[in-house]
C-alpha cells in the first residue's frame, strides 16, 4: 500500500469551494478536461445532512511497459464521496473510495476543505492499494505519482472556474 498526501489552496470560501466540488455539472467539467470519458455524476442530499457523490468515468493513462502486461490502458473507474454535514464556514471533510473496475486496486482517503479567511485550504490523504503479486507496489508508485499531477491539474481547473471561467 502507497500513501499520498496533498495541498492545494482555492481562491474561494470553503462554502463556495464545496458547492462547486459537489456540483455535477462542474464535476463533469473537470473531469472531461482531465480526459476522460463517458463521465456520469450523482449528487444526493441525505437526511442527516450529508452529501454522497457518485462519479463513474473511463480514463486512459500512459503505462510504461511492465505495466501494459497487468493492466489496460483505458478504464472505468467508480468514485464515491461522502461529505459530512457542517455549518456555514465550518471545514468539510469527504471520506472516498475509488475502485478501478476489473483491476485488484482501490484508492481510499479523505479530502478536508479548511477555511483561511476568504480562501480555501484543500488536504487529501490517500491509501492506494494495487493486489497484483510482485509488481503491486511498483503500480502504487505510478498511481501516487500519477495522481499528484492529475490533482494538481484539477485544482487548476478549480480554480480557474471560480475565477470566472
Amino acid at each position: 500500500m502507497a500513501d499520498m498526501q496533498v495541498t492545494h489552496h482555492f481562491n474561494g470560501d470553503v462554502d463556495r469551494v464545496f458547492a462547486l466540488l459537489t456540483d455535477p455539472e462542474f464535476l463533469e467539467r473537470k473531469f472531461a478536461a482531465g480526459g476522460a470519458k463517458d463521465i456520469s455524476v450523482d449528487h444526493e442530499d441525505l437526511a442527516d445532512g450529508t452529501v454522497r457523490v457518485t462519479t463513474r468515468r473511463h480514463v486512459t493513462v500512459d503505462l510504461p511497459g511492465f505495466a501494459k502486461k497487468f493492466i489496460q490502458p483505458t478504464n472505468s473507474l467508480l468514485q464515491t464521496e461522502t461529505w459530512d454535514a457542517a455549518g456555514p464556514g465550518e471545514p468539510r471533510i469527504c471520506r472516498y473510495r475509488v475502485d478501478v473496475q476489473g483491476v485488484p486496486s482501490h484508492i481510499d482517503g479523505t479530502v478536508t476543505l479548511t477555511p483561511e479567511g476568504d480562501t480555501t485550504r484543500q488536504d487529501i490523504e490517500a491509501k492506494v492499494k494495487v493486489s497484483i503479486p510482485i509488481v503491486g507496489g511498483k503500480l502504487e508508485g505510478l498511481a501516487v505519482d500519477s495522481g499528484k499531477k492529475l490533482l494538481a491539474d484539477e485544482a487548476d481547473f478549480t480554480n480557474k472556474e471560480l475565477a470566472g471561467g
